[in-house]
């Protein structure tokens, strides 16, 4: 949710292939973003884009990619999705295969050996299929890549979940699931803030400071909330920002979610952030609950 634009990498060893592709995919804007085009004509040019511009220190950076599958070899392009799979763990970026060729590589054998997300005749691909996958393929990629981050996230806050102060800090340090470079800073262009509250407790956010924290949320109340139930959770988008209300139940006290991204947010993206909050939320409850002492055996 965070990139300012998804970036789609095409590998293919004809030039004219690239050539229209590019000019397809100029104009393709998905949730708001831009299309970042890498290209590479072979195999060997890809895997060195996979491991510099295009890698992720935690969780993969690339989107989309199209593959051809005879480049310098007649399995080039499968023997990149097996890298891609295998040997980078990547499971996230959606892999579309494209041939001219579909005896090389049938398409069934392909999907379950590969683990790719689609095959395609070359021939069948025009401007509006390929604007088709690659909104479909963003989307998709940007929902599991984000739901992924906030498990890893909750898992880490549940281990410090003994004291507010413990849980504030992991809140604090939730840029690092974002790609960063050694001295970490964010290796690819992207915008974040985000601020939490659960009752009178306000952690230390990420791009604003407490008070607009505050702020923020009390401007977007008054714009007015959209339900998500009936036992008063809601949200309010008002152009790239979020605000999600969590209710207070018997489990936690009622809490905010704020933030803002590159782009407005789309429904699967406060789906995942009504949940986050509401563990945060059930944790900061837990934190504040002494442990029983243990029993001794009489």
């Amino acid at each position: 949710m965070f990139e300012k634009e998804w970036p789609v990498l095409l590998v293919d060893d004809e030039p004219d292939v690239l050539a229209v592709s590019r000019v397809a995919m100029r104009s393709f804007r998905v949730d708001g973003r831009p299309i970042k085009l890498y290209t590479a004509a072979s195999k060997a040019e890809a895997i060195d884009l996979l491991t510099t511009s295009l890698g992720g220190q935690l969780f993969p950076y690339l989107a989309v990619a199209f593959i051809d599958v005879v480049m310098e070899t007649e399995t080039a392009g499968l023997e990149l999705c097996e890298f891609i799979r295998e040997r980078q763990q990547n499971r996230l970026t959606q892999l579309y295969i494209r041939t001219g060729q579909p005896g090389v590589a049938p398409e069934r054998s392909v999907i379950d050996r590969y683990d790719i997300n689609g095959y395609f005749l070359k021939t069948e691909l025009t401007e509006d299929k390929l604007y088709s996958l690659v909104k479909a393929g963003v989307r998709q990629f940007d929902f599991t890549n984000t739901a992924l981050s906030e498990y890893q996230f909750v898992t880490r806050l549940i281990v410090a979940s003994d004291s507010r102060a413990s849980l504030d800090r992991e809140l604090h340090a939730f840029a690092p699931v974002l790609p960063l470079d050694g001295a970490g800073n964010p290796t690819h262009d992207v915008q974040m803030r985000v601020g939490l509250t659960v009752g009178d407790w306000v952690p230390t956010p990420v791009g604003y400071t407490p008070d607009e924290v505050l702020a923020e949320r009390d401007r977007l109340l008054g714009r007015g909330l959209r339900p998500l139930d009936g036992e008063g959770d809601g949200y309010v988008v008002d152009g790239n920002d979020l605000l999600i209300k969590v209710a207070a139940t018997d489990a936690h006290d009622e809490a905010f979610h704020v933030a803002n991204f590159a782009a407005p947010p789309n429904t699967g993206y406060v789906l995942l952030v009504r949940q986050f909050t509401k563990a945060v939320a059930a944790l900061a409850r837990r934190a504040d609950t002494p442990a029983s002492p243990p029993v001794l055996a009489g």
